[in-house]
């Protein structure tokens, strides 16, 4: 005794996009900014240097990472999940091995280190990124 079944409806559920609010375009990029140059200029004070010669540095290489996530927020919605992978990929990375390198790590460590986070930051973000892909329907 075989009943009929009801056909399997193979349609995905329908994800709730929520805009972010304006102020996260440049709100992250300087939170971010904010805690790496803070984060380099503690680094880099207890390697030995003086207060206004790592407060210059820590601010530089926060100006430079704001400016780089924000330019890569900005820039990256219409490019190729592979390519976004990449280059967030490329700028978790060269932020790591720095950091290393201010530590006083060697120049080879600080380069395997950044390539190390580079590598499963590009890994991770290629795997969120076609997750949120938008598919047609079937």
């Amino acid at each position: 005794m075989n009943a009929p079944t009801a056909p399997v409806s193979h349609c995905h559920h329908p994800r709730l996009h929520l805009p972010l609010h304006p102020s996260a375009s440049w709100g992250v990029p300087v939170v971010l900014a904010v805690l790496f140059g803070g984060w380099v200029m503690f680094v880099d004070h207890n390697q030995g240097s003086t207060i206004p010669a790592s407060a210059i540095l820590g601010v530089v290489s926060a100006v430079v990472v704001g400016a780089l996530c924000y330019a890569l927020g900005r820039m990256t919605p219409g490019l190729m999940p592979e390519i976004r992978a990449v280059l967030y990929g490329a700028l978790l990375g060269c932020a790591l091995g720095f950091l290393h390198a201010v530590s006083g790590g060697s120049v080879y460590r600080s380069a395997g280190i950044g390539l190390g986070a580079g590598l499963a930051m590009i890994g991770i973000a290629f795997y969120v990124f076609h997750i949120r892909e938008e598919r047609p329907r079937q």
